[in-house]
């Protein structure tokens, strides 16, 4: 087996346990491996406002580490100052996304790295928290015309978990074959540009630095990770993930209430572990 050199790490569920916290020995080993010169990716749902406590907190903000948002929308350093990899939700698939939401009385908004934004004038609690937990402040616009003038990565449906499950089996079939549909929490379904994935930008990001795909290793719990846990040299699933994830992967770690993150860097990438 080769050496791990890069390692892509999902937030929610994963790197965080349920208090939304960092424990000191998922910090240790994060810390220990960036300091073997080995690449800790933070890959998330999140835009990048909801990861800048996370990589501050890791220590990882530099023009030499970089960062995964949008489900893979984006990949750049995490100081923003080099760009790897873009893929936005083309306009056209939004207004087919925008469609399908009115149809089914769904709450839409869209995602910038900096504003979401929505033209329902009410919004469900789910909003609210989603919104919260990402640091992106919500604008409401009038019209669909005010939303293309946004420079949006993705859009975004949020609701209770049975009323988006009951969502997610009506997506035209259309839809599904030009855009990346996929689920970061229960609480949301995504459309995003077909080729934008974590496991694309991944990829990308890894030619870039001139690592090989079996150095690399990801590590997840929800369907959203499924691309990089398929294509990573080690795919990791977390104690706690979703079937999908458990089918997908190569190997299974502790979950993330028991340090799974931890324990898969000690196991599969520190040198001396």
């Amino acid at each position: 087996m080769k050496k791990i050199k890069l390692i892509s790490i999902d937030i929610d569920g994963t790197l965080l346990n349920d208090n939304r916290e960092i424990t000191p020995a998922v910090k240790a080993a994060v810390q220990l491996a960036s300091e073997q010169g080995i690449y800790v990716v933070i890959t998330t749902g999140r835009p990048a406002t909801g990861v800048k406590k996370v990589i501050e907190e890791l220590g990882l903000v530099s023009e030499n580490q970089y960062v995964i948002t949008h489900n893979g929308g984006m990949a750049q350093s995490t100081d923003h100052s080099k760009m790897v990899y873009h893929e936005s939700l083309p306009w056209e698939l939004f207004k087919e996304a925008e469609a399908f939401a009115m149809t089914q009385g769904a709450y839409l908004q869209i995602e910038s790295d900096e504003y979401a934004y929505t033209m329902a004038r009410e919004q469900n609690v789910f909003v609210s928290q989603e919104n919260y937990v990402v640091q992106l402040p919500l604008k409401v616009v009038d019209s669909i015309a005010d939303m293309q003038a946004v420079p949006f990565v993705k859009a975004m449906l949020i609701g209770e978990k049975d009323f988006i499950d009951g969502v997610q089996k009506k997506v035209p079939e259309d839809l599904l074959e030009k855009a990346n549909v996929v689920r970061s929490t229960p609480n949301n379904l995504e459309f995003m540009n077909r080729d934008a994935s974590k496991g694309a930008a991944m990829l990308a990001l890894a030619k870039e630095l001139g690592i090989e795909k079996d150095e690399t290793m990801a590590i997840g719990d929800q369907e959203n990770d499924v691309t990089m846990i398929r294509q990573a040299g080690i795919g990791v699933a977390m104690g706690n993930a979703v079937a999908m994830i458990q089918e997908a992967a190569d190997v299974q770690t502790t979950d993330n209430n028991h340090d799974g993150v931890a324990e898969a860097i000690k196991k599969y990438a520190l040198t001396d572990n």
